[in-house]
């Protein structure tokens, strides 16, 4: 016979307990990122399961590429030599104004160019909310992705590395509610900040007089050496002035693929050896011209 005295706390005193206790959780992981370590290693933990919840979309995309007729690969083949033709001909044309950007910013006696590492990573999973737009990369701290990293695709930029665990890493997109990125209209060099609301992008606190246009293509301004300079952003897709209001809104659309990436592009900045980088006191200028004197090997 049960004893009902020996009862142990009601479901409602365990459900408050729990709250209670997830709640203090969050606010301390908040304020002192106590959890940050647990994360990462449960994101370690869980990566084999992206892998394989993603492995249908693989089999999916290799028969894709793979069961074609002879007609349609004929004609494919076709049109990626016309292709190949033609990107080796703006090839060359980039070689030479790479060549020029890296002469006029040793000019202005910056260190930093465009010239960098660039590694593919492939999208394992999306994580889109009302709260959160993120996806999940299949490259991680051994792959030296780091936090802050600009990741971009074929058409512009789509966000930043927010977090890394040993074989995946977290981005965060520039459609995010707590993303920004400093920005210049790319017809009159006008700044701006272009904030995420979840979908689009918008520019914060620009006056009704400002010249700025549906159409107007945005660009990366390079301001806060988070993002390179000169890298597309969004398109101008509405512009509403109110004389009650002291401020347009101004919303832009990005031109990056941000929904449909299946692989994205992770940037590393380039440093030229030849140029002493400031935020690094300890390398002398007599260093430098020891590693690229006559007898360095």
């Amino acid at each position: 016979m049960k004893n009902i005295f020996t009862q142990g706390p009601s479901l409602l005193l365990q459900l408050l307990f729990s709250l209670l206790l997830a709640s203090l959780m969050m606010v301390l992981d908040y304020r002192y990122d106590y959890l940050s370590s647990a994360r990462k290693g449960v994101s370690t933990v869980f990566a084999p399961i992206y892998f394989l919840a993603n492995l249908p979309n693989e089999i999916a995309s290799w028969a894709d590429n793979n069961i074609v007729s002879r007609n349609d690969l004929i004609d494919q083949n076709r049109r990626l030599k016309d292709e190949l033709l033609i990107l080796k001909a703006q090839n060359q044309r980039l070689i030479g104004l790479e060549s020029e950007n890296a002469r006029l910013r040793s000019l202005l006696g910056s260190s930093r160019t465009l010239r960098g590492k660039r590694v593919i990573a492939e999208v394992l999973n999306i994580d889109s909310s009302l709260f959160a737009n993120e996806l999940i990369l299949n490259k991680g701290s051994m792959d030296d992705v780091f936090v802050g990293q600009p990741v971009v695709d074929a058409e512009g930029i789509m966000g930043q590395i927010v977090e890394v665990s040993t074989s995946t890493s977290r981005m965060i997109l520039i459609n995010d509610q707590k993303h920004a990125i400093p920005v210049r209209i790319d017809r009159n060099g006008v700044r701006a900040i272009a904030q995420g609301n979840g979908r689009l992008l918008y520019l914060r606190h620009l006056p009704n007089t400002i010249d700025v246009k549906e159409g107007d293509i945005l660009l990366s301004s390079g301001l806060g050496q988070r993002f390179p300079d000169g890298y597309p952003v969004a398109k101008v897709i509405s512009v509403v002035r109110q004389t009650a209001q002291p401020y347009a809104e101004i919303q832009a659309e990005p031109t990056a693929n941000i929904n449909r990436a299946n692989h994205v592009l992770l940037l590393w900045p380039y440093h030229d050896p030849k140029v002493k980088d400031p935020t690094n006191p300890e390398v002398s200028q007599s260093e430098l011209e020891g590693e690229t004197g006559p007898d360095a090997e």
